[in-house]
């Protein structure tokens, strides 16, 4: 299991340089590099393969990992050309990852629309997932799907996942409040740990989320995906990503010694 930030919102003014100091600085092993929302960075879907393959390499210089790309493609619209856009997006990141060795990239459902059945978003967007995920195998990248917006509960990710790609989709957990049921994170972990490869992290002092029951359960069942921070802006980011890190490490250590207990 490694621990890594994704640039939206705290790090999105940070660039490669900044990236590169302050990332393994701080107490990260990667970063998930957010696209689409000109962050510092640059890595975008418009850069040229000889750049990113040169920006792969300064990655690997440093020993910073890319943990992922986190994408706005949503495949919800009722608009044709739009869906298509997101789909053409979509593989163009999947070959990025390819070219960066990110591993995946993360994608949305999104929302249902008023006047478009829902059955009829659920099956435009299983099958845009099945093109994309078809995309990703051949170039050796994964489709994550995380759970958001509308798409958040794990009987219709389930369900999405199953219809489009029975196996090579990924899901990533949000750690959204929704997941918690009487106080409980595991009944939803549990119905989606199968299919879970990226865990997306807040706020973890956050009291109406239990983080810590989060890790022990991450521990328990042998996650070794990454996990990354999405944390909103801060006037004093460096000194929020160190608690934030310090926590992290506090709670896997408890995990770990109550999974030697148990």
């Amino acid at each position: 299991m490694k621990l890594g930030l994704l640039t939206f919102n705290m790090a999105k003014e940070w660039d490669l340089d900044t990236i590169f100091e302050k990332v393994p600085a701080l107490g990260f092993a990667g970063v998930e590099l957010r696209t689409q929302r000109e962050h510092a960075h640059g890595v975008e879907p418009d850069v040229p393969d000889d750049e990113l393959a040169a920006i792969r390499d300064r990655f690997e210089q440093t020993g910073v990992a890319i943990a992922g790309l986190s994408s706005s493609c949503s495949y919800d619209s009722p608009d044709p050309e739009v869906l298509r856009a997101n789909i053409d997006a979509t593989k163009r990141h999947l070959d990025m990852c390819a070219l960066l060795g990110a591993g995946g990239v993360k994608v949305y459902g999104n929302v249902f629309h008023d006047d478009v059945p829902r059955e009829q978003t659920i099956a435009q967007l299983t099958t845009s997932l099945a093109e994309c995920a078809a995309h990703g195998a051949d170039v050796g990248a994964k489709v994550r799907f995380e759970m958001h917006g509308q798409f958040n509960t794990p009987e219709l990710c389930l369900q999405v996942l199953s219809e489009a790609d029975p196996a090579g989709i990924g899901l990533i957990f949000n750690c959204n409040p929704i997941d918690v049921v009487e106080g409980s994170v595991e009944p939803t972990w549990n119905a989606v740990r199968e299919r879970v490869i990226h865990v997306h992290l807040h706020d973890l002092a956050d009291p109406q989320f239990p983080y810590d029951e989060l890790v022990r359960l991450l521990v328990r069942d042998g996650f070794d995906g990454w996990a990354t921070g999405e944390l909103p802006e801060s006037t004093d980011a460096d000194r929020v990503l160190r608690y934030f890190v310090a926590l992290w490490d506090a709670y896997v250590a408890l995990a770990e010694a109550a999974n030697l207990e148990g």
